[in-house]
């Protein structure tokens, strides 16, 4: 049973690499990030890099890094005016796209699941479950680079409640590895 699952897997791996679908890259991305339904924070910025891995032409799975500083908000208490800090978001995991297009334009939604940790002066730190999803589009440029902007929805769950932002990203890629 064994020797059988890896034969089968060789043959499998085999049948890609020669189909000239196996490509790994690397794509840094910044952007802007707005707190949904949150008026304890402002917008601010993100940036990342992700590791897009493509095994099949219309399918790659995308580890990424990201992390997003948002601004202070000034809320009206009992008391008075209180400044709360805006805080950072960071978050690693993997992205599921379904690519559809060519090598010049390509259009993909994409799904993802991660790790992500709210942090903010004065409070414990927030480690929970995070999901993101999106749509986005990417243009082939010469010598194996090109340009993706995305919209993502990104979600840090915490029980019954959740942390919404909405983000807008460029990012530069380039794929260092590609089977012919």
């Amino acid at each position: 049973m064994r020797s059988i699952l890896l034969l089968t897997g060789l043959a499998v791996a085999l049948s890609v690499a020669t189909a000239g679908a196996v490509s790994v890259g690397i794509e840094p991305n910044a952007g802007i990030s707005l707190p949904v339904l949150q008026d304890d924070r402002t917008q601010g910025s993100v940036w990342g890099v992700r590791v897009p891995v493509n095994l099949v032409p219309f399918m790659t799975v995308e580890p990424y890094y990201s992390s997003g500083s948002y601004g202070d908000k000034e809320i009206a208490t009992i008391a008075g005016p209180v400044t709360r800090d805006g805080g950072k978001v960071k978050a690693w995991g993997a992205n599921l796209l379904l690519t559809a297009g060519g090598s010049m334009f390509k259009f993909y939604p994409f799904v993802g699941l991660g790790s992500s940790t709210d942090q903010r002066a004065a409070t414990p730190d927030l480690k929970k479950t995070g999901y993101n999803f999106g749509l986005g589009l990417g243009f082939g440029l010469p010598m194996k680079i090109g340009l993706d902007v995305r919209g993502e929805m990104q979600m840090v769950v915490d029980g019954d409640v959740s942390r919404k932002f909405a983000n807008a990203t460029v990012g530069l890629s380039y794929s260092f590895f590609s089977l012919p």
